[in-house]
C-alpha cells in the first residue's frame, strides 16, 4: 500500500474511532444531567453505542443505494455515451454493488431491530418480544418498508440496465429510491416536529447527501473496474468528461446540505454554545466538521479533472463519509439540544422528582415500563 493511501486509511480510521468513542460517552454524560447526579459514574451506553453503528450502517446503506442509482443515470450514461465505453458492462458493475447495499441494509435491520427491542422494552430478547418489535412498533415496520423498497430500486436499476436505450427506466429506480429516503426521515427528529418545513428539509437533506455520496462510491468502483484496464489517455479522457459532469451535480447537493443543515440547527440547537455543551450538539459539529474536511478534496479533484491523485483524494472522501455516517447514526439516538437543556432545567428546578428517561425519540413499546 502506498504511504499516501495509508495515510489517509489511518486518519480515516482514527476519525471514525473518534466518533465511536466520544459520542456515547457524551451521551451518557447528558443522561447523568438529566437525572441530576453529577457525582456518580455513568457506564458507557453500551446498547446505545451499537444501535448507533447499526443505524448509520442503515443510513449508509440506503444513502449509498440511492446515490448510486443517481451516478450511474444522471453522470455516468450520458458522460460514457459521449466516449462510446461500454455501458452494459459497467452499470451491470453498479447493479452488482447495488445489491450488495441491499444485503448491508438487511444486515443493519436485523442488528438494530432486536438492539431497539430489548432497548425500548427493559426485557430480554425473546421470540415473541423480536416479533412484536418487528410489526408492532414503528421503528420495525419502518425497515420493512425500507428494505422493500431497497430491493424494488436494486431491482428497477437491474430492469434499467438491461434495457439502456430506455433511460426512462431509470427514472423508476430514482423514484423508488426516493421514496427509500422518506422512511428515514421517518425515523428522525424531523418527524417528531410534525411540520411540514422539518419534514421537507430532512428529506432534501438525505437527498443531497446521496447525490454527493453517489460519486464517492461509484467513481472508486469503476477505478478498480473498467477504468483499470483502459489506456491511460483514453482514461483521461473520459474522466476529463464525467468528473466536471459529477462536479456540478455535487455543487448543488453541497448547497443543498448547508441549507437543509442551517435548518435543522435552527430547530434543534438554541444556542452557539449547545453545539459544545450538549452530546447532540457535539455530534453535529463533528458531522459537520467531517463534511468540511470533504469539501476541498473535491475542489482539488474538479481542478485536475480527474487526473492526478484522483483515486486516493476519492478514496479519502470516502472514508470521511463513513465518519459522517457514524455521526449522524448518533444524532438520530441523541435527544435534539434543546430537549437535552430542557431536561436538564427541569432536573434542577426545586421540587423535581426524578424520573426514568426515555432511551428513544420513538414511542415506546406496548409492554414497555
Amino acid at each position: 500500500m502506498k504511504p499516501s493511501v495509508r495515510r489517509a486509511s489511518t486518519l480515516g480510521l482514527m476519525v471514525v474511532l473518534g466518533s465511536v468513542d466520544i459520542l456515547p460517552l457524551s451521551s451518557a454524560y447528558a443522561q447523568e444531567v438529566q437525572h441530576g447526579d453529577h457525582s456518580a459514574h455513568t457506564p458507557v451506553d453500551l446498547q446505545g453505542l451499537a444501535v448507533g453503528i447499526a443505524h448509520g450502517a442503515t443510513l449508509g446503506a440506503v444513502v449509498f443505494l440511492t446515490g448510486l442509482v443517481m451516478f450511474a443515470a444522471l453522470v455516468w450514461l450520458p458522460a460514457s455515451e459521449e466516449e462510446d465505453t461500454d455501458q452494459e458492462k459497467d452499470v451491470n458493475l453498479f447493479c452488482r454493488w447495488m445489491w450488495m447495499l441491499v444485503g448491508m441494509l438487511t444486515v443493519a435491520g436485523v442488528v438494530e431491530i432486536p438492539l431497539y427491542a430489548v432497548r425500548a422494552s427493559g426485557e430480554n430478547l425473546s421470540p415473541g418480544l423480536l416479533v412484536e418489535a418487528l410489526f408492532a412498533t414503528r421503528v420495525g415496520q419502518l425497515w420493512i418498508e425500507r428494505l422493500a423498497l431497497g430491493i424494488l430500486t436494486a431491482a428497477a436499476a437491474t430492469y434499467a440496465a438491461q434495457r439502456l436505450r430506455r433511460p426512462a427506466y431509470w427514472w423508476v429506480a430514482i423514484v423508488v429510491a426516493m421514496a427509500m429516503l422518506i422512511t428515514i426521515t421517518q425515523q428522525s427528529h424531523a418527524a417528531a416536529e410534525g411540520g411540514l418545513l422539518p419534514f421537507a428539509a430532512d428529506w432534501l437533506h438525505l437527498m443531497a447527501g446521496s447525490l454527493w455520496m453517489g460519486g464517492l462510491l461509484g467513481f472508486p468502483l469503476l477505478l478498480i473496474g473498467p477504468l483499470r484496464v483502459m489506456p491511460a489517455e483514453r482514461r483521461a479522457k473520459l474522466l476529463g468528461s464525467v468528473v466536471p459532469r459529477f462536479s456540478k451535480v455535487a455543487a448543488m447537493a453541497i448547497m443543498s446540505l448547508i441549507l437543509t443543515g442551517l435548518v435543522a440547527i435552527l430547530l434543534h440547537v438554541p444556542s452557539l454554545s449547545a453545539l459544545f455543551d450538549t452530546a447532540y450538539g457535539r455530534a453535529l459539529t463533528m458531522k459537520f466538521g467531517l463534511l468540511v474536511l470533504m469539501l476541498p478534496i473535491g475542489g482539488l479533484n474538479l481542478i485536475d479533472r480527474g487526473q492526478g491523485p484522483f483515486g486516493r483524494m476519492v478514496s479519502a472522501e470516502l472514508i470521511l463519509a463513513v465518519g459522517v455516517f457514524v455521526a449522524t447514526g448518533f444524532l438520530t439516538n441523541l435527544p435534539p439540544a434543546n430537549v437535552e437543556i430542557a431536561g436538564a432545567n427541569d432536573a434542577t428546578s426545586p421540587g423535581h422528582v426524578s424520573q426514568p428517561a426515555p432511551t428513544l425519540r420513538e414511542p415506546p413499546m406496548p409492554n414497555a415500563p
